[in-house]
């Protein structure tokens, strides 16, 4: 039987997949349409008329790619660093239930998940462009975006993890003591 956590990152992994996947057919037609380059579909896939045009379809395309996955990791940052439940303000807290948002408001499991997926993904395109980069495939700049994008990501989501498990000198896990968000020096009884 599968374990519950396979199951959830097969099922978290497909969204992002599909997505990548569209955008690169996507891009692949619509630059070859702006800079108007003709192509056929053959056996092989996408064939180009000459290896200059294959270099700008290709790179443009895989740089369109590179962005969606910037935005889909800036997506998961963002709801990592602001909405996730272990460090959320009480003040925000309610905003987002009042505003019926409060599926923002989301695990250390869904986030972590969802990050190391779509990190996945940012070392995957990162490591294919490296390698079309070195055999003349494409241009430098979509793999030095691709590595920064990684580098990046991968810094701000090892901060995140550090911050929600903080460990002292002695290799024992440090909790959050601070009573900042609870009524202390009010009497407070239930009637």
């Amino acid at each position: 039987m599968f374990s519950r956590i396979l199951v959830k990152l097969v099922d978290q992994s497909i969204t992002p997949a599909i997505l990548l996947l569209s955008t690169r057919l996507i891009s692949v037609v619509m630059i070859s349409r702006y800079f108007d380059i003709n192509f056929r579909i053959g056996p092989g896939g996408f064939v180009f008329n000459s290896q200059e045009d294959y270099i700008l379809v290709n790179s443009y395309s895989t740089f369109v790619m590179v962005v969606i996955l910037t935005v889909g990791l800036l997506y998961i940052l963002l709801k990592s660093y602001m909405f996730h439940e272990s460090h959320i303000t009480p003040g925000m807290t309610a905003k987002l239930f009042t505003l019926k948002l409060s599926s923002f408001i989301q695990s250390s499991f869904d986030l972590y998940s969802q990050g190391s997926i779509w990190l996945s993904y940012s070392y995957l395109i990162t490591f294919a462009t490296g390698f079309m980069y070195l055999f003349k495939l494409m241009y430098p700049w979509v793999f030095y975006s691709a590595l920064a994008l990684t580098l990046i990501s991968t810094v701000l989501l090892v901060i995140d993890v550090e911050n929600e498990i903080k460990v002292n000198d002695e290799g024992e896990a440090v909790y959050d003591d601070t009573l900042e968000y609870l009524e202390t020096g009010k009497d407070t009884h239930l009637i």
